[in-house]
């Protein structure tokens, strides 16, 4: 079941991608998405581009890459009565933390998932290949628990202002993307 869920995530990771160059956003959050989507393709099948560890520090750099860009963001001039002004600059930083957000939960998901297939590229690596195990300790699983919550809820909140200025394609890329790292998480905790 947990294999179906993998790669069932890789379709809605995809269309997210898609989305993100169809949206027409910055070249930081297109290479996000395609570094993103080739992790989850590279643990799905076991192809072993990279360690999975080496993917996870890859999706943390570009994390705090789009978290830095925030600042850039936050600090745009925006006059006071200007209110379109304002909704843009809070999208575009709604969006920066979500993209943020998502890079590091998936980092936490591709160490989480490492040893997933027995047989795979990572079977010698030390990791265990029954995988989905987050060792003896609680904590790491009531995190990545507690911050893929978070990811839905800011998620469901992107959604619902996309939806309300009628923009199918941020709320396309937004879903697509929330419903991939969930199936990832179930896959996790199967």
């Amino acid at each position: 079941m947990s294999e179906v869920l993998h790669l069932g995530a890789l379709v809605p990771a995809a269309v997210g991608a898609c989305c993100t160059v169809g949206g027409r956003r910055g070249p930081l959050d297109l290479v996000a998405a395609i570094v993103m989507l080739t992790a989850m393709l590279d643990l799905a099948t076991g192809v072993g581009m990279l360690h999975p560890l080496l993917w996870a520090v890859v999706l943390i750099v570009l994390a705090v890459a789009s978290a830095f860009r925030l600042r850039s963001i936050a600090g745009l001039p925006t006059p006071v009565d200007d209110a379109l002004a304002l909704a843009v600059t809070r999208h575009r930083a709604a969006m920066t933390v979500h993209t943020s957000g998502g890079l590091v939960i998936m980092a936490a998901l591709v160490c989480t998932m490492a040893g997933h297939a027995a047989g795979s590229i990572y079977a010698g690596s030390g990791i265990h290949p029954a995988g989905h195990q987050i060792g003896s300790s609680a904590l790491p699983a009531v995190l990545l628990a507690g911050g893929m919550a978070g990811f839905i809820a800011l998620s469901t909140r992107i959604a619902v202002d996309a939806a309300r200025r009628r923009e199918r394609v941020v709320v396309v890329e937004v879903v697509s993307m929330t419903v991939s790292v969930v199936a990832m998480g179930l896959a996790a905790a199967l």
